[in-house]
């Protein structure tokens, strides 16, 4: 679990790095094709990062219902992260609100998860009485 932390933590860093000096989802104006391609390239990443973290770390049919919740929530960053920006206002509230809901969702999945494993731990207690 800490390597897999670790790795996606480094990952994480390195497409931050990649997209902060251009912000990869005003990167429009762009010129250069090599910057411009690694700036998609990590744009895409964003957006689909926490669609395959659910696959990863989901379990069951809960999985595919998170993946559909995210995949939806989804589809205004990435219209934000390839469409050039009517105004940097516009982008910058846009960008906001998606660190809002990701933060949110990261909050309830956090709490959900550590009711489900104190539930998990009562029944079995139960059953050992």
């Amino acid at each position: 679990m800490t390597r897999r932390l670790a790795f996606v933590a480094t990952v994480a860093a390195m497409i931050l790095a990649v997209s902060s000096p251009a912000m990869a989802f005003q990167h429009d104006r762009v010129h250069n094709p090599v910057l411009h391609w690694a700036l998609d390239i990590a744009t895409l990443a964003i957006v689909v990062a926490p669609i395959w973290t659910a696959l990863l770390w989901g379990r069951g049919q809960n999985k595919w219902l998170l993946v559909g919740l995210i995949g939806i929530v989804q589809v205004p960053v990435a219209i934000l992260g390839f469409s050039p920006s009517a105004s940097s206002l516009f982008a910058g509230t846009g960008l906001f609100f998606g660190l809002a809901i990701t933060a949110a969702a990261i909050v309830y999945t956090r709490r959900a998860t550590r009711l489900e494993r104190a539930e998990a731990a009562d029944a079995q207690a139960a059953e050992g009485e």
